[in-house]
């Protein structure tokens, strides 16, 4: 996730933050319709109707494709993963939420967020600003981790 707040933002710089979430959102549909396309195929999507059909979800995951493709136009096409990103948290939430809990889950995603989003700062990564991590950062990261550790409690 800090992977792609991180290009989200760089992408903001260029287009714009609108445009950025918006390629960010068609390239979430276009995988997230091919996975169920798959799925659907595979005979193990339990969804209503019409949402449950192979061509109408391949339909909308090639229509998110070529939407996603205009959008690029003008920026280094690896930014098309920035949407792809989002996919295992959200299959992750409706996976692991229930077995660990939604405050375990939220708490755990949270302090992986901000511990890649401090590499990525340290790093100024995709061209953003540098901002080093120091001890402050260092300390923030570790009372993250321990509030994952006190959450998830004595099991």
């Amino acid at each position: 996730m800090a992977v792609q707040v991180t290009m989200i933002s760089a992408m903001g710089r260029v287009r714009g933050p609108l445009e950025a979430t918006w390629l960010s959102l068609m390239a979430t549909v276009m995988g997230v319709a091919a996975l169920m396309a798959y799925k659907a195929f595979a005979g193990g999507l339990v969804i209503p109707s019409p949402f449950n059909r192979v061509l109408l979800l391949a339909g909308i995951s090639i229509l998110a494709a070529s939407s996603l493709i205009l959008v690029l136009r003008g920026l280094p096409f690896y930014y098309f993963i920035t949407g792809l990103f989002a996919i295992p948290l959200l299959v992750g939430a409706g996976y692991l939420g229930p077995k660990i809990g939604i405050g375990l889950f939220v708490t755990a995603t949270i302090a992986g967020q901000v511990i890649g989003a401090a590499l990525l700062d340290h790093m100024g990564a995709f061209g953003l600003p540098i901002h080093k991590v120091d001890i402050i950062r260092g300390i923030g990261v570790i009372t993250l981790l321990l509030g994952v550790v006190l959450i998830r409690g004595v099991k």
